[in-house]
């Protein structure tokens, strides 16, 4: 009976040879995400640029010039404006955030630990509403702010009742009454500079590329 050939072996791979071809794959797939999700990484990346940027000016300048004699919540405002623009997910996830670093890096007052029980909360039903529900427009803009700074103005007030030997009023009109208006003054500012920093990612595919 004639015999069979056996099929040629495949030559062994060295450990240099298998740890290259793991690597490349490597490469191949971290490219494919990236070129996949570009636009994902670039709005990370400038929600990332804009908390430090917004997170240095609360806790420096403002501390020596601050409106009314109060430091605006920078945070609060932008957090909101993400949310509107990019929708509810980034501005709970980047509330968290911000909330975090704020409390950790001096931005809040000290006490009890109550941003994130803010800033995600806020993140979150600001970008459902404006995504679901309300119409982008002056007035509604308006509204969140005058939201978001009611419930800066609760845990404020909290806060501030924890460590203060302090009446109702005088928390109220010292400490809560400034903030707010502070925060409300420079929340419009805010909410233009994400506007425009964040419109290029909603122009068409037609429109970016030219077609």
């Amino acid at each position: 009976a004639p015999r069979r050939r056996r099929p040629p072996r495949s030559p062994s791979l060295t450990f240099g040879q298998a740890l290259a071809a793991e690597l490349k794959d490597l490469f191949h797939s971290l490219w494919y995400f990236i070129y996949e999700n570009w636009e994902r990484i670039l709005k990370g990346f400038l929600c990332g640029v804009l908390l430090i940027f917004f997170l240095l000016l609360q806790t420096t300048f403002f501390v020596r010039f601050a409106p009314f004699g109060a430091v605006p919540d920078l945070l609060l405002s932008r957090t909101a404006a993400i949310a509107i623009s990019e929708g509810e997910k980034w501005g709970a996830v980047f509330g968290l955030v911000a909330a975090y670093l704020s409390q950790a890096l001096g931005g809040a007052a000290t006490g009890p630990a109550l941003l994130p029980l803010l800033y995600m909360p806020a993140g979150y039903f600001c970008g459902i509403c404006a995504k679901y529900y309300l119409s982008d427009s002056i007035p509604v803009r308006i509204l969140y702010i005058l939201s978001c700074g009611a419930g800066r103005g609760i845990v404020t007030a909290i806060s501030a009742a924890a460590i203060l030997n302090a009446t109702a009023g005088e928390i109220f009109l010292d400490i809560v009454l400034p903030e707010f208006f502070s925060t409300a003054l420079l929340a419009p500012l805010l909410y233009v500079l994400v506007h425009f920093a964040f419109k290029p990612f909603h122009k068409s595919r037609a429109l970016r590329t030219g077609e």
